[in-house]
């Protein structure tokens, strides 16, 4: 091992030797978008985004172009402005001594001329380093639309679920000129900012702040969506109420006031048809089945992002990051989408940002959600292969989940001078969950006679929280590139969950007998994390720089459960049941050091690092039996990066990176959860760490003067020793691994496998129609899974298919005349190694409309249209449906402030909530409990 790190380091240090480092410099030119003509005397001001006094200023000579020197390499704001011309902010990466931001375009102010104005639409797109920016102007939308219709006309931008993507990226946070907006939530954003106080969009990966401040990428980037505002000085809101038939009901209302570096927005919301503000907060995962219910646990594979495994089968943890034991209190992964049924939503949050005095900078959001949750779900699952004598499970489920949460975020940057800052950001959430579950199941054979069936009904309540805050610690030496920075870090999460079960259990094969269980139990987790990570940032010459981490962490977890039988001597809950009690404590400690090398060459940059990574993992069992495990892994963890960016047109990125994913207390905790009495599930101590490498490739590529752009995005990631599924049927009452199983239940428990294998293709290309003054988008996709689980019948592989393409047309007429077209088709194919049938291919397809027209007098029509197909599935869980909703509304008072609207929902009432899922043992088809068609009359007040 210490040769492999010896040579990696060698790697690393045998570079040329050229002169010292000196200041770098950034230059561009600018031009007219509309003409292409050069623009002189412009003014232009770089602001340090490590160090808000870090000011640098310039003005364009005659033919345009600039220079700014005595820059460091890091990322800049830059603001140009110029009468005549409307005013610029951008983020700018310089990455090189002498960094070149090419053509930058600015857009001529609007000219009126005895009453007609003239304007000319700027390019939808436009690539500035590695940030994709979107000026809003190119799209033309209705007067009442959101941002969140708004990034749906932009290139490559989708929001499924709430969920906002893009070019296939799941967008983790989302800004409001630059600073946080209601912590990490991108819903938040989406929903409560009007598309016509936004001037421009940018996307780019924003790295931590460590990174921002030393331009080493340490793998901790996160997708982001930056919205900048037209106005600095601006209120802008709406308040609504709305009633209707069924009794339905809708009201709410946000709020904000911007001024300078001061903004304070507030919002809240009320209403019975399952709107919401925020994504729902789940900590303890007790909103994964749309409301509880008899849970199918699976530890690996499975859906993406589904059980215990990283989504899609990809890295876990964090390179050179201490193997992953952070990761776990990002609460961006606390967020679900809608959950499926009728909800009842509370909701109201406030977001501040502000400036005290001329080195403090506060942002801090607070969040309280109150919502209930009913539904009745009806499930099939068929299994491919059929594991033992099983072919096809079915339930029927009717739950009802309340879920409370408070969370508050907060970001507190301190820049006492230049050379200093530290920044400190707390996070505080808490949950409490109430759930009923009611619901009968099925077991049946492959001949279609029932093995199993059983009858269960359960009550859960589960509260804790989960609390963390970082220091960063960032300080500039005198000598230019030279810099040490400290992320201190800790977190906390507590559960405490008690639950009671009542099941009957009928085992219809053989000798016909039945199961009682008539339970309480009680759990108790706690977990703490200890993060740390030193990075010291030296110039190494003109063209290279280095930089040494120390990133030690400890995590300990300990878990407390306890099962007790109901006693009919005594009518108490007073038997102790081994089966579901536990006592459990998990200590993992990671000692992890490496170096990195940046080397800039003109417009490229390579970026190449290599972690040794020494993970200790300890777990001891004392109740009900006595077990230590000590585990102790050794690891080298090297990564490269290669990124280019040409003429401000087009930019590639090409990374290979590697990390490790140790077991999670869930996964190794061998307690027994039989909360469904006929697939039973538990823990195994005996678990591994697995280990990821992950090749991605991004390009991106537009034409401004064309308005034409292209995204490609590829990834692929292997990951040997996945921890994936281990299930056996019981054909006779027997014991598996010490555990009793009777016959006809299934037992799922989950294994370290080979290897498992998860690949993603992405594509847009977009361009304007002229003779429809629209935008057309087309997007293709393809995806492919392998994935192992074990059965009887030995290890199966299921490798999944997913082809997909569509298209947007996105009108750009008038704010007058909206609309907005997509389609979206996909196939999926799933083949097993252990299986000859094909039984899990299927079609699904969505079309749709919207749009808004505004007509004389104020009277406005709305209208959304789609068609939702699924071929390929049984009848009942099959859908060919029209969705119809229509609005009539009439705009009064001065400029429109007032509305008053009749809404129609699911005219036609067709709406079914139907939806199949593949994994590696199985197909699964749900159908959920819909809203229904109803009416409402809304009457909103809007003001800026």
């Amino acid at each position: 091992m210490s040769s492999r790190v010896l040579a990696l380091v060698g790697l690393l240090l045998l570079m040329p030797m050229v002169v010292h480092a000196q200041a770098a410099s950034l230059r561009g030119k600018f031009v007219d978008v509309t003409s292409n003509t050069v623009v002189p005397g412009v003014q232009v001001k770089l602001t340090s985004f490590a160090d808000s006094a870090d000011v640098h200023r310039a003005t364009a000579k005659d033919d345009g172009t600039f220079e700014v020197t005595g820059l460091g390499l890091h990322a800049y704001r830059l603001e140009a402005t110029r009468l005549g011309f409307e005013p610029l902010k951008i983020v700018i990466r310089v990455a090189s001594a002498k960094q070149d931001a090419g053509t930058i375009g600015l857009t001529p102010e609007a000219v009126n001329l005895k009453g007609v104005t003239i304007t000319a639409s700027p390019a939808p797109a436009v690539i500035r380093n590695d940030t994709t920016e979107f000026r809003a102007s190119a799209v033309k939308t209705n007067k009442d639309a959101t941002a969140e219709e708004l990034v749906q006309k932009m290139p490559g931008v989708t929001v499924e679920n709430g969920q906002v993507k893009t070019n296939g990226e799941q967008v983790q946070q989302v800004l409001v000129n630059g600073k946080p907006f209601f912590g990490s939530d991108p819903t938040a954003a989406m929903r409560n900012l009007p598309a016509d106080v936004i001037d421009r969009i940018q996307v780019y990966d924003r790295g931590s702040d460590q990174a921002e401040f030393s331009g080493f990428d340490d793998g901790q980037s996160q997708k982001t969506m930056n919205f900048i505002l037209r106005n600095q000085q601006a209120k802008f809101g709406k308040v609504y109420g709305g009633y209707g038939d069924r009794d339905r009901y809708q009201s709410g209302g946000n709020a904000t006031y911007l001024k300078g570096p001061t903004r304070v927005t507030l919002l809240g919301l009320s209403n019975n048809i399952n709107q919401q503000n925020f994504s729902p907060q789940d900590l303890f995962g007790a909103l994964g089945n749309g409301g509880g219910g008899m849970r199918m646990m699976m530890f690996g594979g499975g859906r993406p992002g589904g059980g215990f495994r990283p989504g899609g089968g990809g890295p876990g943890g964090v390179r050179m990051g201490g193997g992953g034991l952070g990761s776990g209190f990002d609460p961006g992964n606390f967020f679900v989408g809608q959950q499926d049924g009728i909800s009842r939503t509370n909701s109201g949050g406030l977001n501040y940002t502000g400036q005290w005095g001329k080195r403090l900078n506060v942002t801090g959001s607070t969040f309280l959600n109150d919502s209930r949750t009913d539904n009745t779900q009806y499930l099939s699952r068929e299994y491919t292969p059929p594991q033992d004598s099983t072919l096809t499970y079915g339930q029927t489920a009717t739950t009802g989940t309340k879920n409370g949460n408070e969370r508050f975020d907060g970001r507190i940057e301190w820049t006492p001078d230049s050379l200093n800052s530290v920044i400190l950001t707390p996070r505080l959430y808490f949950q409490n969950t109430n759930a009923d579950n009611l619901s009968n199941a099925a077991n049946s054979a492959i001949a279609g006679n029932r093995l199993s069936q059983a009858f269960n009904q359960t009550a859960n309540e589960t509260d804790g929280n989960n609390l963390s805050s970082h220091v960063i610690l960032r300080h500039r030496f005198a000598k230019k590139g030279r810099n040490i920075s400290a992320d201190l870090g800790w977190g906390h999460t507590y559960k405490n969950a008690d639950a009671s079960q009542y099941s009957l259990t009928d085992y219809l094969t053989g000798t016909a007998s039945s199961d009682t269980v008539d339970t309480q139990t009680g759990t108790e987790t706690v977990t703490n994390n200890y993060t740390s990570r030193i990075a010291l940032t030296e110039p190494f010459s003109k063209l290279i720089q280095l930089q040494a981490t120390y990133n030690p962490s400890l995590s300990r977890s300990t878990s407390d459960a306890r099962g007790l039988r109901f006693d009919p001597v005594t009518g108490l809950y007073s038997r102790p049941d081994s089966a579901t009690s536990n006592s459990f404590e998990n200590r993992n400690t990671v000692q992890n050091g490496g170096l990195a090398m940046l080397v800039t060459m003109g417009t490229w940059r390579w970026l190449s690092s290599a972690a040794y990574q020494h993970t200790e993992l300890h777990s001891e069992q004392t109740y009900p039996l006595t077990q230590t495990i000590d585990r102790t892994f050794e690891d080298v963890l090297p990564a490269m990066t290669l990124s280019g960016t040409f003429k401000n047109k087009a930019n590639l990125r090409l990374q290979w990176q590697t990390s490790t994913t140790p077991p999670s207390i869930s996964q190794l905790q061998n307690v027994v959860d039989r909360s469904n009495p006929l697939s039973i599930t538990s823990g195994n101590p005996d678990l591994r760490q697995s280990r990821n490498q992950s090749l991605q490739l991004r390009f991106s590529m537009a034409d401004p003067f064309k308005s034409k752009s292209k995204f490609l995005f590829l990834n692929v990631t292997r990951t040997q020793a996945p921890v994936g599924n281990a299930t056996f049927t019981a054909v006779r009452d027997t014991v598996v691994s010490g555990v009793a199983v009777t016959r006809g239940t299934q037992y799922t428990r989950p294994v370290n496998l080979d290897e498992s294998w998860t690949a993603n293709a992405f594509g847009v290309y977009s361009r304007p129609i002229s003779f429809l003054k629209s935008i057309l988008s087309f997007n293709s996709g393809l995806t492919f899974t392998r994935t192992p689980t074990l059965l009887a019948q030995g290890v199966n592989r299921a490798s999944t298919y997913v082809v997909r393409g569509g298209a947007v047309l996105a009108s750009n007429i008038s704010t007058n005349l909206d609309f907005t077209l997509t389609y979206f088709g996909t196939y999926n194919m799933t083949r097993n190694t252990l299986a000859t049938t094909n039984t899990g291919d299927y079609f699904s397809h969505s079309a749709g409309m919207r749009l808004s027209a505004t007509l004389k007098h104020g009277i406005v029509f709305r209208e959304e249209l789609s068609n939702n197909l699924q071929t390929g599935v049984p009848g009942q869980y099959g859908q060919n449906v029209v969705l119809w909703n229509t609005t009539v509304a009439k705009k009064f008072l001065k400029d429109d402030k007032g509305e008053l609207r009749v809404t129609g929902t699911d005219v036609l009432g067709q709406d079914r909530s139907v939806s199949r899922s593949l994994t590696e043992s199985y197909v699964q088809d749900t159908r959920n409990r819909t809203l229904g068609r109803f009416v409402q009359v809304v009457a909103t007040y809007s003001f800026k």
